[in-house]
């Protein structure tokens, strides 16, 4: 379990969610406070913040390559949560799908190639844009943080930072991801990066909010419906979609899947049923994840790793909750301008 503390102070700006801008409630982006101590590390909490520049300069290489901080931002995806999806789009064809594929049914499937949303996914958003935006102020001083002891252990494969962000609104220091989890914005979705202790302050959250019947519980789906292909990305200033934003929603990790399945199904890219597929996995890359109470008592090394598919049944119904997988956190590694691995703050 990471014992290390990174932290970064940056600002995040409240336009940048929807229905202003097009970031949703579980991924923004914070623009890094220029300073010498902007981000900083400490190896263990007796020991003092030392700053650190490891990232400049640097890419972070998975399944894409990409700068951890561009144009002085900083994406963050909020660690432990998961709210209904805004705006997901169907995943490209890998090379193994195109092979053979007719120029019409590749061209099928880019019809079907559009950026789709979840119930209660605008609902969210907006919740997360007018709570910040109660503070008064265009952009908030906020503080990120995660817990780590190596530089690899920091981005996900996507180069997004994995933490928390911290913002004081009404002169009270607050935990967004937990403030999302608490209020019934966004269900507890966890990865084999997180520490006990991350796990279970949300869990405790996210039980009080099951019993309130806040809405992602009062909406949760216990069958897979048909796709809608009609639900779509709100535009901008589209508030008009909050009145119907009301419905059955699965688990958005699932929804991706069942998103770039249904896509696929529609453009005759595939004949796969979608229990076969989530199978498979992406790629040929199946899911792994761990029951949470197998991961909490035994650690990533010891809990018995199974195939996501195992917890839908048939390709309709939903044998698990929200909280009850942790789910594997695909490698990414940090590479400085020299092309070696960084490996140390």
């Amino acid at each position: 379990m990471p014992v290390g503390l990174l932290e970064v102070e940056g600002t995040i700006e409240v336009k940048q969610f929807w229905p202003e801008g097009r970031s949703d409630a579980d991924t923004t982006k914070v623009v890094v406070t220029i300073a010498p101590d902007a981000i900083r590390f400490r190896k263990e909490e007796s020991a003092p913040f030392q700053p650190t520049r490891v990232f400049e300069g640097a890419k972070v290489k998975g399944r894409t390559s990409t700068a951890p901080i561009k144009n002085g931002k900083l994406t963050v995806r909020l660690q432990g949560i998961d709210a209904p999806e805004l705006h997901y789009q169907p995943s490209p064809l890998s090379t193994a799908e195109k092979k053979g594929l007719t120029e019409a049914k590749k061209q099928a499937y880019h019809e079907v190639t559009h950026s789709y949303r979840q119930f209660l996914g605008a609902t969210a958003s907006k919740a997360l844009h007018d709570f910040l935006g109660h503070a008064g102020a265009p952009a908030l001083p906020c503080r990120v943080f995660t817990h780590v002891d190596a530089p690899n252990e920091v981005f996900d494969t996507y180069g997004r930072l994995v933490g928390d962000i911290e913002v004081t609104v009404g002169g009270e220091t607050i935990d967004i991801n937990h403030w999302l989890v608490e209020q019934g914005f966004a269900y507890p979705t966890f990865y084999s990066s997180m520490n006990d202790d991350e796990i279970r302050a949300i869990l405790a959250l996210a039980k009080s909010a099951r019993s309130k019947k806040l809405p992602v519980w009062k909406h949760l789906a216990k069958t897979i419906g048909a796709f809608d292909f009609d639900l779509r990305e709100p535009r901008a200033g589209d508030t008009a979609v909050l009145a119907t934003d009301k419905g059955p929603v699965i688990p958005p990790k699932l929804y991706r899947r069942y998103t770039n399945w249904s896509a696929r199904k529609k453009a005759k890219v595939t004949s796969q049923t979608f229990q076969k597929f989530l199978g498979e996995g992406s790629g040929g890359k199946p899911d792994t994840c761990y029951e949470t109470s197998d991961f909490l008592a035994n650690g990533v090394h010891a809990a018995t790793p199974r195939n996501f598919a195992e917890f839908v049944e048939g390709g309709t119904t939903i044998k698990f909750q929200p909280e009850g997988p942790v789910f594997g956190e695909a490698p990414s590694s940090l590479v400085g301008a020299d092309g070696k691995v960084i490996r140390e703050f």
